[in-house]
Protein backbone atom coordinates (compact mmCIF):
# COMPACT_ATOMS: atom_id res chain seq x y z
CA UNK A 1 0.00 0.00 0.00
CA UNK A 2 1.16 3.20 -0.94
CA UNK A 3 1.89 5.79 2.18
CA UNK A 4 2.31 9.76 1.97
CA UNK A 5 5.41 10.20 1.48
CA UNK A 6 4.83 8.02 -1.36
CA UNK A 7 1.83 10.60 -2.91
CA UNK A 8 4.03 13.19 -2.04
CA UNK A 9 6.75 12.10 -4.48
CA UNK A 10 4.51 11.01 -7.03
CA UNK A 11 2.90 14.44 -6.72
CA UNK A 12 6.18 16.12 -7.67
CA UNK A 13 6.29 13.47 -10.31
CA UNK A 14 3.23 14.44 -12.14
CA UNK A 15 3.69 18.07 -11.85
CA UNK A 16 7.27 17.88 -13.80
CA UNK A 17 5.85 15.77 -16.48
CA UNK A 18 2.95 18.34 -16.62
CA UNK A 19 5.44 21.50 -16.84
CA UNK A 20 7.72 19.11 -19.12
CA UNK A 21 4.22 18.61 -21.32
CA UNK A 22 3.81 22.44 -21.31
CA UNK A 23 6.57 23.60 -22.39
CA UNK A 24 7.19 21.18 -25.02
CA UNK A 25 3.87 21.45 -26.42
CA UNK A 26 3.47 17.42 -28.14
CA UNK A 27 1.65 14.79 -27.60
CA UNK A 28 4.32 12.49 -26.31
CA UNK A 29 4.86 14.70 -23.34
CA UNK A 30 1.69 14.87 -22.49
CA UNK A 31 0.89 11.10 -22.98
CA UNK A 32 3.79 10.85 -20.71
CA UNK A 33 1.86 13.31 -18.03
CA UNK A 34 -1.32 11.17 -18.29
CA UNK A 35 0.78 8.30 -17.38
CA UNK A 36 1.97 9.93 -14.30
CA UNK A 37 -1.41 11.76 -13.22
CA UNK A 38 -2.75 7.93 -13.72
CA UNK A 39 -0.06 6.93 -11.33
CA UNK A 40 -0.96 9.89 -8.93
CA UNK A 41 -4.56 8.66 -8.91
CA UNK A 42 -3.51 5.11 -8.26
CA UNK A 43 -1.13 5.84 -5.32
CA UNK A 44 -3.48 8.51 -3.78
CA UNK A 45 -6.24 5.45 -3.62
CA UNK A 46 -4.11 2.99 -2.31
CA UNK A 47 -3.32 5.64 0.76
CA UNK A 48 -6.54 6.66 1.17
CA UNK A 49 -7.09 2.39 1.86
CA UNK A 50 -4.16 2.56 3.78
CA UNK A 51 -5.57 4.76 6.16
CA UNK A 52 -9.20 3.53 6.60
CA UNK A 53 -7.61 -0.15 6.75
CA UNK A 54 -8.09 -0.60 10.42
CA UNK A 55 -10.92 0.85 10.65
CA UNK A 56 -12.76 -0.88 8.15
CA UNK A 57 -12.21 -4.48 9.01
CA UNK A 58 -14.65 -4.12 11.60
CA UNK A 59 -16.99 -2.11 10.10
CA UNK A 60 -16.48 -5.64 7.20
CA UNK A 61 -17.04 -7.77 10.29
CA UNK A 62 -20.31 -5.81 11.27
CA UNK A 63 -21.38 -6.29 7.19
CA UNK A 64 -20.90 -9.96 7.50
CA UNK A 65 -23.11 -10.01 10.51
CA UNK A 66 -25.70 -8.67 10.05
CA UNK A 67 -25.21 -5.49 12.36
CA UNK A 68 -26.40 -1.79 11.77
CA UNK A 69 -23.36 0.61 10.86
CA UNK A 70 -22.99 4.06 13.03
CA UNK A 71 -22.70 7.18 10.75
CA UNK A 72 -19.08 7.67 11.42
CA UNK A 73 -18.58 3.81 9.48
CA UNK A 74 -20.87 4.62 7.00
CA UNK A 75 -18.89 8.28 6.49
CA UNK A 76 -15.78 5.57 6.24
CA UNK A 77 -18.03 3.20 3.47
CA UNK A 78 -18.35 6.42 1.55
CA UNK A 79 -15.32 8.11 1.73
CA UNK A 80 -13.80 4.92 0.25
CA UNK A 81 -16.32 4.30 -2.55
CA UNK A 82 -17.79 7.18 -3.90
CA UNK A 83 -15.60 9.99 -2.33
CA UNK A 84 -13.58 10.75 -4.83
CA UNK A 85 -17.14 11.11 -7.29
CA UNK A 86 -18.51 13.29 -4.62
CA UNK A 87 -15.04 15.47 -4.97
CA UNK A 88 -15.18 15.61 -8.61
CA UNK A 89 -18.67 16.56 -8.50
CA UNK A 90 -18.16 19.49 -5.68
CA UNK A 91 -15.20 20.80 -7.40
CA UNK A 92 -15.86 20.79 -11.39
CA UNK A 93 -17.14 23.75 -12.65
CA UNK A 94 -17.26 23.86 -16.67
CA UNK A 95 -19.87 21.31 -16.99
CA UNK A 96 -22.22 24.55 -18.02
CA UNK A 97 -19.84 25.85 -20.76
CA UNK A 98 -18.85 22.27 -21.93
CA UNK A 99 -22.95 21.32 -22.45
CA UNK A 100 -22.70 25.27 -24.00
CA UNK A 101 -20.25 24.42 -25.93
CA UNK A 102 -22.36 21.26 -27.89
CA UNK A 103 -24.94 23.28 -28.38
CA UNK A 104 -22.88 25.37 -30.34
CA UNK A 105 -20.93 23.25 -31.85
CA UNK A 106 -24.90 21.20 -32.62
CA UNK A 107 -25.46 25.02 -34.41
CA UNK A 108 -22.97 24.98 -36.64
CA UNK A 109 -23.13 21.17 -37.60
CA UNK A 110 -26.73 21.87 -38.53
CA UNK A 111 -25.87 25.05 -40.50
CA UNK A 112 -23.25 23.25 -42.59
CA UNK A 113 -26.37 20.69 -43.44
CA UNK A 114 -28.50 23.67 -44.53
CA UNK A 115 -26.06 25.06 -46.71
CA UNK A 116 -25.04 21.71 -48.16
CA UNK A 117 -22.04 19.38 -48.04
CA UNK A 118 -21.04 18.92 -51.71
CA UNK A 119 -17.83 21.27 -51.34
CA UNK A 120 -14.63 19.23 -49.61
CA UNK A 121 -13.99 22.03 -47.04
CA UNK A 122 -17.61 21.78 -45.77
CA UNK A 123 -16.79 17.83 -45.46
CA UNK A 124 -13.74 18.65 -43.38
CA UNK A 125 -15.62 21.28 -41.56
CA UNK A 126 -17.76 18.89 -39.92
CA UNK A 127 -15.10 16.02 -39.51
CA UNK A 128 -13.01 19.57 -37.22
CA UNK A 129 -16.77 19.96 -35.54
CA UNK A 130 -17.10 16.70 -34.80
CA UNK A 131 -13.21 16.16 -33.53
CA UNK A 132 -14.22 19.25 -30.99
CA UNK A 133 -17.43 17.45 -29.90
CA UNK A 134 -15.71 14.27 -29.11
CA UNK A 135 -13.17 15.82 -27.37
CA UNK A 136 -16.27 17.44 -24.66
CA UNK A 137 -19.09 14.85 -24.43
CA UNK A 138 -16.30 12.25 -22.40
CA UNK A 139 -16.08 14.92 -20.07
CA UNK A 140 -20.09 15.14 -19.68
CA UNK A 141 -20.48 12.06 -19.72
CA UNK A 142 -17.80 11.41 -17.24
CA UNK A 143 -19.33 13.68 -15.42
CA UNK A 144 -22.78 12.44 -15.34
CA UNK A 145 -21.24 8.55 -14.27
CA UNK A 146 -19.74 10.14 -11.55
CA UNK A 147 -23.02 12.14 -10.64
CA UNK A 148 -25.00 8.35 -10.96
CA UNK A 149 -22.37 6.51 -8.87
CA UNK A 150 -22.18 9.01 -5.80
CA UNK A 151 -26.77 8.77 -6.29
CA UNK A 152 -26.64 5.06 -6.08
CA UNK A 153 -24.41 5.03 -3.07
CA UNK A 154 -26.46 7.41 -1.39
CA UNK A 155 -29.79 5.69 -2.49
CA UNK A 156 -28.31 2.43 -1.13
CA UNK A 157 -27.33 3.88 2.07
CA UNK A 158 -30.59 5.84 2.85
CA UNK A 159 -32.16 3.03 3.73
CA UNK A 160 -32.17 -0.48 5.23
CA UNK A 161 -29.72 -3.38 3.80
CA UNK A 162 -30.26 -5.88 2.76
CA UNK A 163 -28.65 -9.18 3.04
CA UNK A 164 -26.87 -9.66 -0.29
CA UNK A 165 -26.07 -6.01 -0.19
CA UNK A 166 -24.08 -6.15 2.91
CA UNK A 167 -22.16 -9.37 1.55
CA UNK A 168 -21.39 -7.67 -1.70
CA UNK A 169 -20.04 -4.34 0.41
CA UNK A 170 -17.82 -6.59 3.05
CA UNK A 171 -16.41 -8.50 -0.42
CA UNK A 172 -15.79 -5.09 -1.77
CA UNK A 173 -14.18 -4.26 0.92
CA UNK A 174 -12.22 -6.90 1.88
CA UNK A 175 -10.92 -7.07 -1.77
CA UNK A 176 -9.78 -3.70 -1.76
CA UNK A 177 -8.22 -3.84 1.55
CA UNK A 178 -6.46 -6.95 0.41
CA UNK A 179 -5.95 -6.11 -3.17
CA UNK A 180 -2.19 -4.51 -4.35
CA UNK A 181 -4.41 -2.11 -6.24
CA UNK A 182 -7.85 -1.33 -6.25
Amino acid sequence: MATTQDVIAQIDQALAAAGQALKAEGSAAYHAAMMQVGQLDGQAREALQSRLNDHLWPVVTKLENGDSLAAAEQDMLQTLLVGDAKSYLKNEARVESWKSEIERLAEEIRRLQAGGLGELSSLTQLQALCREAMRILPDLAFYYEEQERARRFDEAMAGAIDRDTRRTLANLIREMLTSDKA
